[in-house]
């Protein structure tokens, strides 16, 4: 039995980082978006049992390539989120046993662009659609306990997310732009990018303040495919700290630009920056021009 599921990347077109919570978080404002860029996930092997005798329960991932395979390689067995989500699940179902997946991983890592919280949230999807045991409340609680980014990624498309990322208020709309995500190769630690911000003095702010105005604003730019409200409303709250500690980032954004981007930012804490083209022969040739001093750049669109 072998299922399988893409596991799509996330951007973020908006990215406010507000008051820090008592559970350690920070709560988030942000627009979120799913691409076309993905993992693919698959569930090649399971063996489960009651787990009358107590809790035992083995989880193996297996490379099966991509661009960024390697990465499954390097990852300890005990951190790796698809391995963390398969146990999670199956100890809310009481039950023991073991489960193989291979991934053919293409979304890079430590890039802003979800792809451990997606990956994880596929591997939630496949146990959810074989067992049926939670709806889709009950598995977005489940997955807040992986990551904050769980919960949208098992949702996907255009949403709002709030609290710490796991409130997702799902945006009906379109944008009809091709997307540029550009990747230097710099890691950004995400605990360290928060540590940055803190140090920076920008934070702590309201949680409220503007909230309601903004989204109804994203709500609007999203129902008439129109990016005009992202160029004068929407922030990333990372870029300056990222930007001072890794002038290359900003200056990628600064490129993108130069290259006719009708909006660019970076997404997450770093280190992808994304461009929107209104075109596909302007993101074309955007990438064919970027590609002579990036190695990653990847040509996508919504999902």
């Amino acid at each position: 039995m072998a299922e399988s599921i893409k596991a799509y990347a996330k951007i973020n077109l908006h990215l406010e980082v507000l008051n820090r919570r008592d559970d350690g978080y920070h709560n988030i404002f942000s627009l979120m978006a799913s691409v076309a860029l993905h993992d693919l996930l698959k569930l090649e092997d399971i063996s489960v049992r009651g787990s009358a005798g107590g809790i035992d329960i083995a989880v193996a991932v297996t490379n099966k390539g991509g661009s960024y395979g390697h990465v499954t390689d390097s990852i300890p067995a005990h951190e790796n989120l698809i391995a963390k989500a398969s146990t999670l699940y199956l100890e809310r179902i009481g039950m023991n046993g073991t489960a193989a997946f291979s991934i053919k991983k293409n979304i890079p890592s430590g890039a802003g662009l979800g792809g451990g919280s997606s990956d994880a949230a596929a591997a939630l999807k496949l146990f959810n659609g074989m067992f049926k045991k939670f709806n889709e409340f009950e598995l977005a609680e489940i997955g807040s306990k992986i990551g904050a980014d769980v919960p949208y990624c098992l949702r996907g498309g255009f949403a709002i997310c709030r609290g710490k990322g796991e409130i997702v208020l799902p945006v009906p709309g379109k944008l009809p732009y091709w997307v540029l995500v550009v990747n230097d190769g710099i890691h950004i630690d995400t605990d360290k990018a928060y540590q940055a911000l803190r140090r920076s003095g920008d934070i702590d702010r309201d949680q409220e303040a503007g909230i309601g105005k903004s989204t109804r604003l994203f709500a609007q730019a999203l129902a008439s495919g129109s990016i005009e409200v992202l160029k004068t409303a929407a922030v990333n709250d990372f870029e300056a700290p990222v930007f001072l500690q890794h002038p290359a980032i900003g200056q990628l954004k600064e490129m993108l630009y130069r290259h006719h981007a009708d909006y660019a930012i970076m997404t997450g804490s770093g280190s992808s920056v994304i461009g929107l083209f209104s075109t596909k022969d302007k993101a074309v040739k955007a990438q064919t021009k970027l590609k002579e001093k990036y190695d990653e750049v990847i040509l996508t669109r919504f999902v």
